[in-house]
């Protein structure tokens, strides 16, 4: 559940300064590499 609220969150790119993310894959990689949420 927590995964699909996550992405719900950051699915508008827009708002987080610009960053746009291409994939799913991508945003989640980033979210553990980036921002250390998972």
């Amino acid at each position: 559940a927590s995964k699909v609220s996550l992405l719900k969150v950051e699915s508008p790119a827009e708002r987080k300064g610009g960053v746009k993310v291409a994939s799913v894959d991508e945003l989640i990689d980033k979210l553990k590499n980036e921002a250390k949420v998972l």
